[in-house]
């Protein structure tokens, strides 16, 4: 779904989401496995984990400076992750990739956001402006993981959505962070758990 002039086309579904108000998996910063919520448990989506923790320790481009990223091939010259270490492009292919912060900038500034539930999922409907105002896409209220928790989902809760470019701080990524009251680019830590909604195409 385009949501504005020149820009990319995003998904309908977070990565291992079935329906759009599905949460899906959830990833590191780097992360191309990703978990999935089974009870209490994190549960890798290709059945190599079934107890996984979201903690520093098991995130290896936490405490990493961008030069040592770039020096690594954990990213390109241009400041995104590599398509190695990008989670659409494992799971899906083709020419899905992860945001960058720039494009969650511009889905912020230049889209309507409106408080919303689907099939009693509580989230965000995105909808483009003016020739683009019959467009939109539903972000839902996913949280994210630390340790073994899945934090701030649900009604109150809010959303936390991988992009593909870290923040200067160490331990730091870029991503759309979202609840009741806001929703702003944010640096959160890479060691958390969060969904990602792949794009196609790319900011002219």
């Amino acid at each position: 779904v385009q949501l504005w002039e020149n820009g990319p086309y995003w998904a309908t579904t977070n990565i291992g989401a079935e329906k759009p108000e599905d949460y899906g998996y959830y990833f590191w910063w780097g992360d191309t496995v990703g978990y999935k919520r089974e009870g209490n448990k994190w549960i890798a989506s290709d059945g190599s984990n079934s107890s996984f923790w979201f903690s520093e320790s098991n995130t290896p481009t936490y405490n990493k400076s961008v030069a040592t990223l770039q020096s690594e091939g954990w990213i390109t010259l241009e400041g995104a992750l590599a398509s190695e270490y990008d989670a659409a492009k494992k799971h899906w292919g083709g020419d899905w990739r992860m945001p960058t912060k720039q494009e969650f900038d511009y889905l912020l500034s230049k889209c309507k956001w409106t408080l919303a539930a689907m099939n009693g999922v509580h989230g965000y409907i995105v909808r483009g402006k003016g020739d683009y105002a019959s467009n939109s896409i539903f972000l839902p209220c996913a949280g994210y993981g630390t340790g073994t928790s899945l934090n701030n989902s649900g009604s109150i809760g809010g959303g936390s959505y991988r992009s593909s470019v870290p923040d200067s701080g160490n331990g730091l990524a870029w991503d759309l962070y979202f609840y009741s009251g806001d929703h702003i680019t944010y640096n959160f830590s890479r060691d958390y758990g969060e969904s990602v909604r792949p794009v196609q195409g790319f900011t002219k």
